[in-house]
């Protein structure tokens, strides 16, 4: 009679162990999953942001213009400010260009400001005034292209648009514009370059070709 009483008392100890023991195992497992598995976890991202979240962790090389020649020392000394060190890895030419549509030189900077002004007014934002050019001091261009039927479309535009001093021209290549290269760029650098964009009108910030300045 003792031998039974004992077991019974050891089978209810180890029945309560067991208990015990998958409940408090049990429910830290259940966490885990539910940890794993939590869809508040999971956040798709859009193609934009992956690239903007790869730029954070791998430096990029980045093209900005184009620039006047006039304005690239300008350029560069402001990049130069934003981080000690930096430097241009280098310039690449804008490619020469067959036509081009602009606007005849003004007789001072001032009155080719003035009419920059009122072609913003009307959304346009494509400009640049040469600014060192014998012939086209203070000229307004407004586009350089490749073909004559592009720079036609071009001028068609504006011409809807209400630029009636547009010309339409062959181009001699002596009001090429330059865009500066630079290697090593992190994503708050590239902010930081692309808030300088506004004192340099119709520039851009754009990735380096592939596999060309990435050193």
């Amino acid at each position: 009679m003792r031998t039974v009483f004992l077991l019974l008392i050891f089978a209810n100890v180890a029945f309560f162990a067991w208990t015990y023991y998958d409940r408090t195992v049990g429910s830290q497992g259940e966490r885990i999953v539910a940890q794993q598995l939590d869809p508040g976890r999971i956040r798709l991202v859009t193609p934009d942001e992956a690239a903007r979240l790869a730029r954070i962790r791998r430096p990029a090389c980045i093209e900005w213009g184009p620039i006047g020649p006039n304005d690239v020392a300008r350029a560069e000394d402001a990049i130069a400010g934003l981080r000690a060190g930096l430097r241009i890895e280098g310039r690449r030419p804008e490619e020469s260009a067959g036509w081009w549509v602009y606007i005849p030189p003004f007789p001072s900077r001032q009155a080719a400001n003035q009419r920059v002004t009122e072609l913003r007014r009307l959304g346009i934002e494509d400009y640049f005034i040469i600014p060192d050019d014998a012939k086209f001091r203070n000229a307004v261009s407004l586009g350089v292209f490749r073909s004559e039927e592009a720079a036609k479309n071009r001028f068609d535009a504006l011409q809807r648009r209400g630029v009636r001093d547009a010309m339409l021209a062959e181009r001699d290549g002596s009001a090429r514009r330059v865009y500066l290269r630079i290697a090593q760029v992190t994503e708050s650098l590239r902010e930081r370059i692309e808030a300088l964009r506004p004192a340099f009108p119709g520039s851009e910030i754009r990735d380096c070709p592939p596999g060309d300045g990435k050193g």
